[in-house]
C-alpha cells in the first residue's frame, strides 16, 4: 500500500511560520530580562528562539553579522582594552551562533 504524500494548504503555513515567529519573538524577550533579571538564564531563551526562527531567518542573520562586524570594529580599536574585549569575546560569539542556529 503506499501512501500518498501530505501537502500543506498555503494559509496553514502561513499560520505556522507566524505563530513560529511570535514564539521566538517571546523567547528572545525572555532571554533579555533573563539577562538583566539575576533569577532567571538568559541563554536558553536566546538558544530556543534562534532555533525557532532558523538558518534562514533575514532578521536572525543580520543580528548576527551586525555582532561580527562590532567584535571586528573592536579587535582594530585603537584602545587596548577594547582590542582585549573583542579577542575575549570572539570565540564565545562564536560558539553562541553555532548554539543559535544549529551548525
Amino acid at each position: 500500500m503506499k501512501l500518498q504524500p501530505k501537502h500543506r494548504s498555503p494559509v496553514r503555513s502561513a499560520h505556522v511560520a507566524s505563530l513560529r515567529r511570535a514564539l521566538a519573538l517571546l523567547c528572545f524577550a525572555l532571554g533579555v530580562a533573563g539577562c538583566l533579571l539575576p533569577i532567571m538564564p538568559g541563554l536558553p531563551f536566546f538558544v530556543l528562539g534562534g532555533r525557532l526562527l532558523g538558518p534562514r531567518d533575514y532578521a536572525l542573520r543580520r543580528a548576527i553579522l551586525s555582532g561580527r562586524r562590532l567584535l571586528r570594529r573592536l579587535r582594530a580599536s585603537r584602545v587596548a582594552a577594547l582590542r582585549h574585549l573583542g579577542h575575549k569575546a570572539t570565540p564565545h560569539w562564536r560558539g553562541f551562533t553555532r548554539l543559535m542556529l544549529g551548525a
